[in-house]
């Protein structure tokens, strides 16, 4: 439930606070006083886009707070996503928007987004306004508030269709792919057959390339490295002076000094180690001089494994890693066409299945909302004669689609008739504006209990009415403010006269500025000055007599409804 509104600075409210009435909050002014500021002011709050341009002349910026008492559920929703408050505070949603356009939205204090808040929005207030009677004329929007009205099994099963429709829809692409592309794969299978076996009888090895290359500068240079490898065997084990024999000698000399001191031993071993280290390199340098033999043949096999080598790489991805994924890739393609005949077939039995079900849920949801029409044309029916409509009638009719839509098998229409003897024709092309808007009030009470709302938020739903009409919409917005919250501006006093909580917006104007002020209600003198203003635009005995008769039928009325 909204529990206050605190407005600064917006378009020309300058600052204003609004108590909200549990019941219904009327707000009334003269013609172009900005009542429906009031209600931009909550739109504001609640995340609509707006630029600067609604920041009151002069001010630097615009501020509009909205405290609210949410239920249960939306108060733990709160607390879960990080806006966490006292069990006994209201929540409060502020926004701040700056002349140059910058905007601050704070939910309990703490920063959020405006989707965050607009999402919120969606479970606190219902606005309804001219806007929403142009929607009603929309047959597009007709199925919509029946399904709404139908209720959760109704809804569910509508959920249903529109996933098997959707799942029934991306099968038959599926298969469509499959029957359209088979050229295209019996080309791509062609190749990658022909690629898979050109790889596999290569029969590349990771970093094969690497080392046939490394093998290859080797034997390029084989005759270099024998030399090279002969010259240092001979320094260090050569017949003749070679670097063995002279450590070997060194070391005999140094041998006859052991025991003269430990320097002397230690260089004698020293000699003899370094000896031992020599003649093992020798031995290894002997061992690969042996490999440096000279073998054609295998020069020309590693050439030639490297020229296949590299014409795979080149046809396929540029190194042997990505010849080997390319052979798995290739391997897959061609294992799907194989497996394509399989692969349609089940496409097929998917397809049968998914529309089976399909046809089965649609029959489902035809049947619910053809129960739900039934019920929502006497429901409407019976508030229309509350509204001053006695031979009103309404009704559903059902257009049959040539295929099934996500939506259903069927669209939507309403059909009305203000008097006895007339056909039902379609809303659109029926209905006066007085009666649209008295349509538009029955669905929205009928809706009420779907809606899930805290709070529903009439614009001028009053437009084109007067006389007993407006009597009769009164009454309903009355009852209706017995089970909901109810914000309604209104030009009409046979409305007003219902308000718990009763505010005036007024217009001043200087040479200088133009401002609004909102002003509540609170004597009841205030209350019939008020009324008579709005009954006959004068004050005079007359009219505040009238305004006393009809404040005096209204709390008669509201009696009886509390009463019943």
């Amino acid at each position: 439930m909204l529990r206050r509104l605190r407005i600064a600075d917006y378009e020309l409210i300058a600052g204003a606070e609004i108590d909200f009435s549990s019941g219904a909050t009327m707000f009334t002014g003269e013609t172009g006083s900005g009542k429906t500021m009031v209600l931009g002011a909550i739109a504001f709050v609640l995340g609509e886009r707006a630029g600067g341009d609604v920041v009151r002349r002069g001010a630097a910026k615009t501020a509009v707070t909205l405290e609210f008492d949410p239920d249960k559920a939306l108060r733990e929703k709160l607390c879960a996503d990080g806006f966490e408050f006292d069990r006994d505070e209201d929540a409060t949603i502020s926004r701040e928007l700056s002349e140059s356009g910058k905007s601050v939205l704070r939910l309990n204090g703490r920063p959020t987004t405006a989707g965050y808040v607009r999402d919120l929005a969606a479970e606190l207030v219902d606005i309804v306004g001219q806007h929403e009677a142009q929607r009603l004329l929309a047959a597009s929007y007709h199925l919509e508030l029946l399904d709404r009205f139908g209720g959760e099994a109704l809804l569910r099963v509508r959920e249903r269709v529109a996933s098997l429709h959707a799942r029934a829809g991306k099968l038959g692409g599926d298969l469509r792919d499959l029957n359209e592309g088979e050229r295209r794969a019996q080309e791509r299978h062609a190749f990658a057959k022909y690629a898979l076996e050109e790889i596999e009888s290569t029969a590349p090895a990771a970093g094969e390339d690497d080392r046939l290359n490394e093998r290859r500068r080797f034997l390029d240079n084989v005759e270099k490295v024998a030399l090279a490898l002969r010259s240092a065997h001979d320094a260090l084990a050569g017949e003749d002076v070679s670097a063995s024999s002279a450590l070997g000698a060194a070391g005999a000399s140094l041998q006859q000094l052991r025991g003269l001191g430990e320097g002397l031993s230690e260089m004698a071993q020293s000699a003899g180690a370094l000896q031992s280290e020599v003649n093992e390199l020798a031995a290894r340098i002997s061992r690969e001089l042996d490999a440096t033999e000279f073998q054609p043949a295998e020069l020309e096999t590693i050439n030639a494994r490297l020229e296949a080598l590299d014409t795979l790489k080149r046809k396929y991805g540029g190194s042997i890693e990505a010849v080997l994924t390319g052979a798995e890739e290739f391997r897959k393609g061609v294992d799907l066409f194989s497996n394509a005949g399989e692969r349609k077939a089940q496409l097929e039995r998917e397809i049968h299945a998914a529309q089976s079900e399909l046809k089965k849920n649609s029959a489902e949801l035809s049947k619910l909302r053809s129960t739900a029409a039934d019920k929502l044309r006497k429901a409407v029916e019976k508030e229309l004669q509350d509204l001053a409509l006695p031979s009103g009638r309404f009704g559903v009719h059902f257009e049959q689609l040539a295929e099934i839509a996500g939506t259903g098998a069927e669209r939507a229409e309403f059909l009305f008739a203000a008097n006895k003897g007339e056909e039902e024709r379609p809303l659109a092309r029926v209905a006066s504006g007085g009666e649209l808007s008295r349509v538009l009030l029955a669905l929205i009470v009928v809706l009420a209990g779907k809606r899930g709302k805290t709070a529903l938020v009439f614009d001028e739903i009053d437009l084109g009415i007067g006389g007993a009409t407006a009597t009769a919409v009164g009454v309903r917005l009355g009852r209706l403010a017995r089970e909901a919250q109810v914000m309604c501006v209104t030009h009409l006093a046979q409305i007003a006269a219902w308000a718990d909580e009763h505010y005036v917006l007024e217009k001043t104007e200087s040479r200088s500025a133009t401002t609004i002020s909102v002003r509540r209600v609170e004597k009841d003198a205030d209350r019939t000055s008020e009324l008579a203003r709005m009954l006959s635009g004068e004050t005079h005995d007359a009219a505040l007599k009238h305004a006393r008769t009809l404040l005096r039928q209204t709390t008669e009325r509201r009696s009886n409804l509390v009463a019943s």
